[in-house]
């Protein structure tokens, strides 16, 4: 990142306030084991009991890109979510 961001500052390291940031407010909700498959399966049986009778479970946003397409390919063929798909073509 530069300094085209307005927000952004480098401490005497070179290291910008929003990589601390991260550290402080985002690492410590990331879960990449078995904990946070746990996780994700209890919010997603919950989203499944509300949605029930609906036409759909969730909104998913899809850019169109590879991340966003395999988060949906995932939702629907291992978590059988039924998501009502949004996409913006921006252009």
């Amino acid at each position: 990142m530069d300094t085209s961001d307005p927000h952004i500052t480098f401490d005497d390291q070179g290291i910008s306030n929003h990589y601390w940031d991260y550290l402080k407010y985002s690492k410590p909700n990331l879960y990449n084991d078995q904990e946070g498959e746990r996780l994700l399966c209890k919010y997603i049986d919950t989203i499944k009991k509300k949605s029930k009778g609906k036409d759909f479970d969730c909104i998913l946003g899809l850019s169109g890109g590879m991340d966003s397409s395999y988060m949906l390919h995932k939702m629907v063929t291992k978590y059988n979510l039924r998501p009502l798909v949004f996409h913006v073509d921006g252009g």
